[in-house]
């Protein structure tokens, strides 16, 4: 019979949504140990050799350890939960409480954390609303005064979150590539070169670096770029790229608050060619592979198509408002019980606008 466990010395406040594995570091961290050194208590009080982080026991322990009520640790699916598109019901975003999916844990403020390195998957993107501390990756930056940042943390968190989007869906790697491209090919000082000069960043040649400097000008574009009533027209391939791509242009330089220059207007010709490149593979889709000439419904092709040609833009279009046009049947979609088992992946256009095309088919998760 195992020895009935001691909690440990030190007191750690839990912050929302922290992870397992982000608080099980943080409390060795406090008690000056190594991370194995938990896991290995653990271990031997369960009698295993592996650490199974999804089993309810590991947690419990850990609870216990740390002097927790029990459950603490489990995540809050009713405030923290992702709207997913996974057909249980329909394929428009919904917060399905047979997906019970979360984002992918990301680096936490270090000011709730006291300090010391952990992770979460609470509701939310890079800033803390009550400490105004950026942390995202290996990033952090304080951005107290710096106008606009807690606006757009809000818009993340409700507008964007109900539409299924968060750091690591995609979308906001897309709307960075627009504003990187605009800066690019801007010739005039503006409210983000101003930014970059305070917060010490040369260049915006990563995500991590854009995404920081461009906060609110990239929720504000992504707001728009996800915004089925925008960009379903934009799909419309029956119009040609160049055609739909002038018609985004104003709305996208709106939303990063500048006027269009010809970096831009080049970049979003390449992501309209990108995202009608991927509605025609959309439109060939079978509905299986036994039945060889019948399409796929639209709704669930959409989503087909988004992961498999990585095209983001696709999940927010409103099938309804898109030509019925029947081409020519191609590639079968898979069932719906894979297509919602489906990670998220960055489009490749918005990789290469980074300059980590090479190196990268799945941004890592947030290390920190």
């Amino acid at each position: 019979m195992n020895t009935p466990l001691r909690t440990l010395p030190i007191r750690l406040e839990l912050i929302e949504g922290e992870t397992v594995e982000g608080f099980t570091k943080r409390l060795a961290q406090a008690h000056q140990c190594e991370e194995r050194d938990i896991r290995r208590i653990v271990l031997d009080h369960l009698g295993r050799n592996w650490w199974p982080v999804a089993d309810h026991s590991v947690v419990d322990l850990i609870e216990h350890l740390a002097d927790l009520p029990r459950g603490a640790l489990r995540p809050n699916f009713e405030t923290d939960g992702m709207w997913v598109r996974c057909g249980h019901r329909s394929w428009r975003p919904e917060k399905c409480s047979r997906c019970t999916r979360f984002a992918e844990p990301r680096t936490a403020c270090l000011e709730c954390s006291g300090g010391l390195a952990t992770t979460t998957i609470a509701r939310g993107g890079a800033l803390c609303l009550t400490h105004h501390h950026w942390a995202y990756r290996a990033m952090h930056a304080d951005v107290v005064g710096l106008a606009d940042y807690e606006n757009a943390e809000l818009l993340l968190r409700s507008q964007l979150w109900k539409r299924g989007v968060a750091l690591h869906t995609g979308e906001l790697d897309l709307a960075a590539a627009f504003v990187r491209a605009w800066h690019e090919g801007s010739e005039s000082p503006s409210v983000i070169d101003d930014r970059m000069a305070r917060i010490g960043i040369p260049h915006l040649d990563t995500y991590e670096n854009a995404l920081l400097c461009a906060y609110p000008e990239i929720i504000r574009l992504a707001r728009v770029l996800t915004n089925p009533r925008t960009i379903t027209p934009i799909l419309d391939v029956t119009t040609s790229a160049l055609t739909q791509a002038d018609r985004l242009l104003p709305a996208v330089a709106k939303a990063i608050g500048e006027e269009p220059n010809d970096a831009l207007r080049t970049f979003t010709i390449s992501a309209v060619g990108c995202a009608h490149r991927a509605m025609l593979y959309m439109y060939g889709l079978r509905s299986s592979k036994q039945v060889k000439h019948q399409r796929c419904p639209l709704n669930r092709a959409l989503i087909a198509a988004a992961h498999r040609q990585r095209a983001c833009l696709l999940r927010h279009a409103n099938p309804r408002l898109l030509p019925d046009i029947a081409g020519k049947t191609g590639q079968a979609a898979p069932r719906s019980r894979v297509i919602r088992n489906w990670g998220f992946e960055p489009d490749p256009l918005a990789l290469s606008r980074a300059g980590v095309l090479a190196t990268a088919f799945r941004r890592p998760a947030d290390a920190v």
